[in-house]
């Protein structure tokens, strides 16, 4: 009876399970009500940012807001003239899949849906969506994007308005997520009329679509923010292979550099990407071979 005893007062040498705190808690649409708590909303929304902050490298566009987490991509100043973070051509560089990313993605969605089930509308609310729009923006990840996105600027904004700039930088992202990756460049004008947009540069962009202005594409490209250029890389595929049929219906022969340029890609790659049958003669590119008398 003794030896029993003791044993049960002996602590165990087993090892208890590491868990994962973005882990932790489970969806609210699969029936875990943990995230319900504003608290629990703040301290998980912490440690979201500090893991995402963590794969990507501090940035000098960090800054605590004023609930006294660091929201890094989400403070990030976007005026004429303004830096970018540091790590935002880090986080450029690294998609949905790469390793680390997709439990942060996950526990994106989790905070997403508990906020919208809490019906938490506040600055603490706009704070997250910020970040998550601009950090799954980077990330190439529409399925986060594009919801947080909508319920931004339908939702939060009509309860706790977004500053001008925030506005204007926001619906831009939507006309550009219209056109570019979902090609309705109809319902990116309607979105534009709906909120008065006026942005030039985006402005230029709708227009390069509609007219298969490459050139027009390409300076819009070059003084876009690092959002707006990650955004349109989902129509640089079709932009690509209309500038390729532009040059194979106008010239006979052309120097590789101009095609370099035309088309933003090295002339190896874009020869093996679209499978040309144009040849390459030191630094001329022969498009069509003329024959000879």
């Amino acid at each position: 009876m003794a030896y029993r005893q003791q044993q049960k007062e002996r602590p165990s040498r087993l090892r208890p399970p590491r868990i994962d705190p973005l882990d932790s808690v489970g969806l609210v649409s699969k029936g875990d009500q943990s995230l319900l708590n504003h608290k629990t909303q703040e301290d998980y929304f912490h440690t979201i940012t500090t893991r995402y902050h963590a794969l990507v490298g501090p940035s000098e566009g960090q800054a605590q807001d004023k609930h006294g987490f660091i929201t890094g991509m989400a403070s990030l100043s976007l005026k004429q003239n303004a830096p970018l973070a540091t790590s935002a051509p880090v986080a450029a560089q690294i998609s949905a899949s790469s390793p680390g990313m997709p439990p942060i993605i996950m526990a994106m969605r989790k905070l997403r849906e508990a906020i919208v089930a809490s019906s938490r509308v506040d600055d603490f609310a706009k704070s997250v969506y910020i970040f998550i729009v601009r950090t799954t923006i980077l990330l190439g990840h529409p399925e986060s994007y594009h919801p947080a996105l909508l319920h931004l600027i339908r939702r939060i904004h009509f309860t706790r308005p977004l500053s001008k700039e925030d506005e204007t930088e926001f619906i831009g992202y939507y006309m550009l997520d219209l056109a570019c990756r979902q090609q309705d460049l109809a319902d990116a004008f309607r979105v534009q009329n709906i909120y008065n947009h006026r942005s030039g540069r985006i402005g230029m962009i709708l227009t390069a679509l509609v007219h298969g202005n490459w050139v027009l594409f390409g300076k819009a490209k070059v003084a876009g923010n690092v959002y707006e250029k990650r955004l349109m890389e989902w129509a640089g595929v079709r932009m690509t292979d209309h500038v390729v049929r532009c040059l194979g219906k106008s010239y006979l022969s052309v120097s590789k550099a101009y095609v370099e340029q035309c088309t933003g890609m090295p002339w190896e790659r874009l020869q093996e990407s679209r499978k040309l049958l144009w040849t390459c003669e030191g630094q001329t590119v022969v498009i069509k071979q003329t024959k000879k008398p």
